[in-house]
């Protein structure tokens, strides 16, 4: 519980964006007894975390999943009001080796260990590779959260090379996986993100709210209040104390900016495709990977089946399966809009599941999703302290990295920075404005 500074409800701030980083940092201003109002240009709030319904059908923007690990989220987001349910720990891989089509079994033998015995047998990565995996995940637990964040900056793929990976577990199990979490195709993200993420699959869940990944912003924008958010509203300028909408500027004490500019190109982008299937062409509750990516014409990262987790995104008697498509990837291949798409998806599909079986999906959605996530590449020297802004106050996932724990801690870093210049007419020491 915060308590309320001196007269901080006199006090006017403005926070532009209604993604899940503006958010936090209004709500904590707000308990702080601050007057806050939210603005977004969109009709809802969430920024790139929106749920939307068609058919029935609960459609996330984008693949979407929470990390239990994550400690700050965790400390915000109760997964149990959320009823949030857990993918299987581990993966299925489409291995298509020999002219064959398998679905193979790679199960984490920490929390599984019968399952994680029998999968080192099924011939997909070689018992090598399975004992330096054990040893990188030693390693990467070992030690405070903020060690990730140290020592060498350079590429995923160079960090799993130096670990003595073999290059085929790094392109079947590997580019897959981190590939669609990185939205990037050549393991070019720092190695210092890789780490982070890796130590919070391995110590939590990935989980689905029941309804939907939009459900989180909306938990927090519930907390801040309607009278407190104001949707459908264009900012023409954004000045340090004023905002200038509808033809009129608007005075504050302070603004801040809680989106990311947009760039020239799309930066990281995303497809992701929506299915409407008559059952679920998996098995067990695990997402699929695709151990095909290199070297062949094959599109799709990974897929999931939504529903097979939370029954709510399907209506009864169907199922929502869900596929990946990294950005980079798509132009790569020559697939630059919705019909190449589209059809290049069902082309893998219809090779992994037969062609009849995927006839009988129907299409729900084909998102493209751009500047889906900030560039953390390599030598950009990732911590895991958020940056400000040069001038004005700023938080969003680019100030710090593509996570929701990234969100977080800079939406509560902005909201810490302006609670210091009201309160106590200073400001809390930052991380460098650039990273070095």
């Amino acid at each position: 519980m915060m308590v309320m500074g001196p007269q901080n409800d006199a006090v006017k701030i403005a926070v532009v964006g209604a993604g899940i980083a503006g958010l936090h940092c209004a709500k904590i201003l707000k308990e702080r007894g601050f007057n806050v109002t939210v603005f977004d240009k969109e009709l809802e709030v969430g920024g790139r975390m929106k749920t939307s319904e068609i058919d029935g059908f609960l459609i996330d923007h984008g693949f979407h999943v929470l990390q239990t690990a994550y400690p700050e989220t965790s400390k915000i987001i109760n997964y149990k009001s959320l009823e949030c349910k857990p993918f299987k720990s581990g993966a299925r891989v489409v291995d298509t080796r020999n002219g064959k089509i398998r679905m193979k079994l790679m199960a984490d033998p920490w929390r599984n260990p019968i399952r994680g015995l029998l999968s080192s047998l099924n011939g997909f990565l070689s018992f090598k590779d399975l004992l330096r995996i054990a040893l990188l995940r030693r390693s990467i637990m070992k030690g405070k959260l903020e060690q990730c964040f140290d020592g060498n900056d350079e590429t995923t793929l160079e960090f799993l090379q130096k670990r003595k990976l073999s290059e085929d577990s790094i392109n079947r199990f590997f580019l897959p996986l981190f590939g669609g979490i990185f939205l990037e195709s050549e393991l070019n993200t720092s190695e210092r993100l890789f780490r982070f993420i890796f130590r919070m699959m391995a110590k939590g869940k990935m989980v689905l709210p029941k309804n939907g990944i939009g459900s989180i912003p909306l938990s927090i924008a519930n907390q801040i209040g309607d009278d407190n958010i104001r949707l459908g509203v264009e900012i023409n300028r954004i000045e340090d104390k004023a905002l200038r909408f509808r033809g009129e500027a608007h005075r504050f004490d302070l603004v801040i900016k809680a989106f990311s500019e947009p760039t020239d190109g799309e930066g990281k982008h995303v497809w992701t495709i929506h299915f409407d299937a008559p059952k679920s062409p998996l098995r067990s509750k695990h997402i699929l990977l695709n151990g095909n990516l290199v070297d062949s014409r094959s599109i799709v990262s990974h897929l999931a089946v939504p529903s097979d987790i939370q029954p709510s995104y399907a209506p009864s008697g169907r199922s929502l399966v869900t596929a990946t498509v990294v950005g980079d990837r798509a132009v790569e291949m020559g697939y630059l809009d919705e019909e190449a798409i589209e059809q290049a998806v069902r082309n893998d599909l219809g090779d992994w599941f037969g062609d009849g079986t995927i006839s009988t999906w129907n299409t729900l959605a084909i998102q493209h999703i751009t500047h889906a996530l900030p560039i953390t590449n390599s030598n950009e020297r990732l911590t895991n302290l958020p940056r400000n802004g040069e001038d004005a106050i700023e938080c969003g996932d680019h100030m710090l990295h593509g996570s929701v724990e990234g969100a977080i801690l800079s939406g509560r870093n902005s909201a810490l920075i302006a609670i210091n210049r009201f309160e106590n007419n200073s400001e809390p020491i930052q991380g460098p404005k650039k990273k070095v």
